[in-house]
């Protein structure tokens, strides 16, 4: 056995020692190193650019971009009132461009269409639900607006609705082409509600708004704890040109569903281009105040049509709604604009949220018409 301390094993150890040495000297050189061109670059003149960073933010700031209100169902109510709120965090004004529901049950508002710093608002989202089927719904209504780049948020809202307890069948009532006063349509009421299977909602009246066609109360029946109205809907003869919408309103001693409307749709879109007549816009909306009917605020309507047309009279639906005639201007030779502004002389009965405006006029001896849907917005 070798001894530790001979001389042999003294030469190995020195050795080991120098090259630990060296490999320390050498990383002490590269620190030296690195810290020489640090010092290098530190002291050389600022001719680089500084860094900094442009994020584009929107002005428009929303508390929340979705509400949900769970995966239970929620009370069986006819209109749903969710808002979102919002701050302009820019340092410009926000012009509002558009507000665009993603269903013809959402009637979308916002407090203000110019938002100024600071400044914040609300975008209102009233959902009518009775036709709304029931399970999981989402509805989605879209923001455009200026900051002053173009900007577009998309707000989501989900819910989800109970099982239906009044179904109606169909929606719409819907006719293309020629209609004569052999064709009819079948309005279908299905209450299904148990608790009211002993005492059935009773029907008070059936309006038509249009004289193209008139609705009348078949029947009443209870049979498999289901009670079913039934509802004619048959048309006239003669029907004008152009595409033309009516409503068949019921009534009920129901308190949960008072009013019961199906929007009519007859006809078609095309006209000959000397007949051709446009709207601005295609619907209108009176802002209903129960409180005070006089404070109640309505649209105006800009028709344009041919200018051989004779005006006759504008007939409204309900018969509260008004439709004054504003400014009367021909467009060249073969146009004439109306203007007519929607006001309401008193309460409709509550409960209406669908209107009608027609404009009755003759081309000679042919009778014309052109009817605009109008949607009434309680508050």
């Amino acid at each position: 056995m070798s001894d530790p301390a001979s001389p042999k094993n003294s030469g190995r150890n020195s050795s080991e020692g120098r090259e630990a040495n060296a490999g320390f000297l050498r990383i002490a050189v590269l620190l030296a190193a690195l810290c020489l061109v640090a010092a290098m670059f530190s002291m050389r003149d600022g001719t680089a650019p500084p860094l900094t960073l442009n994020i584009d933010r929107p002005a428009l700031v929303f508390e929340t971009y979705m509400r949900h209100e769970g995966l239970d169902p929620i009370p069986m109510q006819p209109l749903l009132t969710p808002y979102f709120t919002f701050v302009n965090k820019g340092a410009a004004t926000v012009m509002i461009q558009e507000v665009k529901a993603g269903c013809s049950c959402i009637s979308p508002e916002i407090t203000s269409k110019e938002i100024a710093p600071g400044q914040q608002g609300r975008v209102m989202l009233p959902i009518k639900t009775r036709h709304e089927p029931a399970g999981l719904r989402e509805y989605m209504t879209t923001v455009k607006y200026l900051d002053p780049k173009p900007r577009e948020v998309t707000l989501t809202y989900k819910v989800v609705l109970p099982e239906k307890q009044v179904e109606i069948e169909p929606r719409v009532v819907m006719l293309m082409g020629k209609i004569s006063s052999s064709d009819h349509s079948i309005i279908t009421i299905n209450d299904h509600r148990t608790e009211r299977y002993a005492d059935p909602m009773k029907i008070q009246s059936v309006v038509s708004s249009s004289p193209l066609f008139k609705a009348e109360l078949l029947g009443q029946t209870s049979n498999d704890g289901i009670g079913r109205t039934t509802i004619d809907v048959r048309f006239a003869d003669g029907i004008p040109m152009g595409q033309h919408r009516g409503l068949v309103t019921i009534t009920t001693s129901d308190e949960a569903y008072p009013v019961i409307q199906v929007p009519v749709i007859l006809g078609d879109r095309r006209r000959p281009e000397d007949e051709a007549v446009s709207l601005s816009p295609d619907a209108g909306r009176v802002i209903v105040q129960s409180t005070d009917a006089s404070k109640s605020v309505g649209t105006s309507i800009t028709f344009t049509i041919p200018s051989k047309w004779k005006l006759s009279h504008i007939d409204t639906f309900p018969p509260q709604l008004v439709g004054k005639i504003e400014k009367t201007e021909p467009l060249g030779t073969d146009k004439t604009q109306l203007v007519v502004k929607l006001t309401i002389s008193e309460l409709p009965t509550k409960g209406i949220e669908q209107g009608n405006l027609t404009l009755f006029a003759k081309d000679g001896e042919d009778s014309e018409m052109v009817s605009v849907p109008i949607t009434l917005t309680w508050r």
